[in-house]
């Protein structure tokens, strides 16, 4: 369980996220939304230890911390380094936490995951010479690698198409399900939020609230093609900008 409290955070003395307190289950997704300069991304790097905050943060009630739990994070950019294969990429973040080589029982996970996730006929490529769906699934194939506790997405899905995009989003709730864990995604996207997340944190100019994601009763792998997703989303999307104003 990820629980936040009291969290306060930013930049060159200046205060972007204030007193902010949530908490999430180990085999929930929380979906942060809002709009642009809100502080989602800061939240984000203040849960990561990236930038200095005040408040408590506690992964599975113990100080949220590198040395003692395993975080992956999945960047809006992908974050895959160029001159390493796709396979070298996938493999990357259990050999950085472990410092050593894979285990017999970590490269089977590390196959099994290029192959549920399309990837084997790319896997000795290099991340240049794929295209922008298949670094996304070499980056959400990284982290599921690593098996982490804490499993935090920025906007790792803005990048594609309608298409493209929806079909990552199932693949990334198939490799989930088979392993739930703590999961932070945000997202401007309200479908998005709606379709994957258990919760929602909206978040808007001084104000930010934890709410259920109303959809929460239907499967998430429905939940594209319910016409609930799109009467959640008007009544979501009127609510916010209220806040807004």
């Amino acid at each position: 369980m990820l629980a936040v409290s009291g969290l306060s955070a930013g930049y060159a003395g200046q205060t972007v996220v204030a007193d902010l307190s949530f908490q999430i289950d180990s085999t929930e997704i929380l979906a942060i939304i809002g709009p642009s300069g809100v502080g989602k991304s800061t939240l984000i790097k203040a849960i990561l230890g990236l930038i200095p905050s005040s408040g408590s943060i506690l992964l599975n009630d113990q100080p949220l911390a590198a040395k003692t739990h395993t975080l992956a994070f999945v960047p809006q950019d992908y974050g895959l380094l160029p001159w390493q294969t796709v396979r070298k990429n996938v493999q990357l973040g259990v050999q950085v936490k472990q410092h050593h080589r894979l285990t017999p029982a970590q490269t089977t996970h590390v196959d099994q995951l290029i192959e549920q996730l399309g990837l084997v006929s790319v896997a000795n490529q290099y991340p240049g010479s794929i295209s922008g769906g298949q670094q996304q699934r070499v980056a959400l194939a990284r982290a599921f690698a690593m098996q982490p506790d804490l499993l935090l997405l920025d906007e790792a899905f803005s990048a594609l198409d309608l298409g493209l995009k929806t079909k990552a989003q199932l693949l990334f709730l198939d490799q989930w399900a088979k392993a739930p864990m703590s999961t932070v995604i945000v997202t401007h996207d309200l479908q998005e939020a709606l379709t994957l997340s258990d919760q929602l944190l909206v978040m808007t100019p001084g104000h930010a609230q934890l709410r259920p994601n109303p959809l929460a009763a239907i499967d998430r792998a429905q939940r594209p093609n319910s016409s609930a997703l799109f009467a959640a989303e008007a009544t979501l999307s009127q609510e916010v900008t209220q806040w807004q104003n």
